[in-house]
C-alpha cells in the first residue's frame, strides 16, 4: 500500500513542473510511505522523483525501523558523529542533473532547505505543500474507519467526562480525566492537548486550562478534543452550562447549533469552501452576533487535526466525495462565555454523513 502511495507523489511531478519533492517526518511522510518518525535535530529525509527510485536518507539510528516498512527505496544512512551533509550530497546526487524541487512549505525547516541547497547550488525551491496534501484529501474506506472509531472513543470518553463534572472542580482536573477516558476507551494518542474552557475563559478559542479556576454554577464549560486512531483524528467540540442557562446564553448557543445544522445540511459535492463557510457565517451574523464571531466555519481532517480542505471565504476549490472536514461555528463575547459546537462529516455522493453523534442540544450539567 504504501509503495501505492508513493505512486501518488509521482503523479504530482507528472503534471507539475518540478523534479523532484521532498519529505520530512510528518503526515505526507507517513501517508506516503506508513512510518511514523520524529521531526528532530537529525535531519530524515524521503526524496521522490521521475528518474529513479525514492531515496531516503536517514540517521543509523532509523535505518532498521525504514527498513521495515519494505518500501522499494535507496537508503542513504548518516552517523551522528559523521554529520548530515555528506548524505545529502550522496543522496541528490542519484538524481542527477535537476533544477527544480518541491518541499513542505509548512513543515520542512530552514536548516534542511540549507543542505539542500549545499547540495545543489543552482536548485529551485518551490512551496509545494498543498500540492502534496491533495494526495490525501481523498479518504479511502479504511482511512474513513480509522477517523469513525476516533470519533466514536472521543464520544465514549466526553460521555464518562460530564458524569465527572461537579462545582468546585477546576478545568485541569477536569481536562486530565477527559484525558484518562480517552485512552480508556482504546486511543492510541490524543489528537491534540484537549480544552476545557470554564466561564469567561470559554471565550478564548484556544484558551489553555486553568488550575486555579473553580467551576461555578451558571458556567459555561467548553470541551475541544480528540482522539487518534492508526494516525487519524477525531477533534470535537460541545459547550455545556453548569447548574442553569440565562436566557442571553440560551439565544447564542441557538444561533451556533442553527448555523451547525446550515452547515451540514448544505454540504456537498460541487459546493465550494467560500459557499460552505459564507451561509454559515451569514446564519451567525442573522442572529445578530456578528460582533463575536472571530473564525472561519472548518478544516478538513485526517493525518493532521487541521488540514486541507480548509471551510472559508474566498477559497474557491469544492468539496468532493471522501473528503472528511469540520464543521464548527462559534460565538465569543470576551469575559463571559465562548459557544462552539464542532462535528465531523464525511462528503458522500449526494450530501454528507455526520461522523459525530453526540447530542447537540442545549444541556445543563
Amino acid at each position: 500500500m504504501s509503495n501505492q502511495k508513493i505512486n501518488k507523489l509521482i503523479s504530482i511531478l507528472d503534471n507539475q513542473d518540478l523534479d523532484a519533492l521532498a519529505l520530512v517526518p510528518g503526515s505526507n511522510f507517513r501517508y506516503a510511505t506508513g512510518g511514523n518518525f520524529h521531526l528532530m535535530e537529525r535531519p530524515t529525509l524521503l526524496i521522490v522523483s521521475k528518474t529513479c527510485r525514492p531515496i531516503a536518507i536517514l540517521p543509523v539510528l532509523e535505518v532498521e525501523s525504514f527498513a521495515q516498512l519494505n518500501i522499494d527505496a535507496d537508503i542513504v544512512e548518516w552517523q551522528d558523529s559523521d554529520g548530515y551533509q555528506s548524505a545529502f550530497d550522496k543522496g541528490f546526487n542519484k538524481l542527477g542533473s535537476i533544477s527544480k524541487i518541491g518541499v513542505e512549505g509548512q513543515r520542512m525547516r530552514v536548516f534542511e532547505m540549507q543542505a539542500i541547497e549545499k547540495s545543489l547550488p543552482n536548485i529551485t525551491i518551490v512551496n509545494a505543500q498543498k500540492l502534496i496534501s491533495k494526495m490525501r484529501l481523498i479518504k479511502d474506506h479504511q482511512e474513513i474507519e480509522h477517523l469513525r472509531q476516533a470519533v466514536k472513543i472521543a464520544e465514549s470518553a466526553l460521555t464518562d467526562t460530564i458524569k465527572f463534572v461537579t462545582v468546585n472542580k477546576t478545568e485541569i482536573e477536569i481536562k486530565n480525566f477527559l484525558i484518562q477516558q480517552l485512552y480508556q476507551h482504546g486511543a492510541e494518542d490524543i489528537a491534540f492537548d484537549p480544552i476545557v474552557l470554564a466561564a469567561e475563559n470559554s471565550a478564548l478559542p484556544h484558551g489553555h486550562s486553568r488550575n486555579d479556576y473553580h467551576i461555578s454554577e451558571d458556567d459555561c464549560l467548553l470541551f475541544d478534543f480528540g482522539a487518534t486512531v492508526n494516525g487519524y483524528h477525531s477533534d470535537i467540540t460541545r459547550t455545556f452550562f453548569v447548574g442553569s442557562a440565562s436566557d442571553e446564553y440560551k439565544n447564542i448557543y441557538a444561533a451556533v447549533l442553527k448555523a451547525n445544522q446550515i452547515g451540514k445540511k448544505i454540504s456537498k459535492p460541487k459546493l465550494t469552501l467560500h459557499d460552505l463557510d459564507d451561509q454559515v457565517l451569514n446564519s451567525l451574523c442573522d442572529s445578530g452576533y456578528e460582533d463575536l464571531i472571530v473564525h472561519k466555519t472548518g478544516h478538513g481532517l485526517g493525518m493532521d487535526v487541521h488540514e486541507d480542505p480548509y471551510v472559508m471565504r474566498n477559497n474557491q476549490e469544492v468539496l468532493e466525495a471522501g473528503m472528511v472536514i469540520t464543521i464548527e461555528p462559534g460565538l465569543y463575547k470576551q469575559g463571559s462565555l465562548g459557544v462552539r459546537i464542532e462535528d465531523n462529516i464525511l462528503i458522500t455522493d449526494s450530501g454528507c454523513e455526520s461522523l459525530t453523534s453526540f447530542s447537540r442540544d442545549l444541556t445543563v450539567i
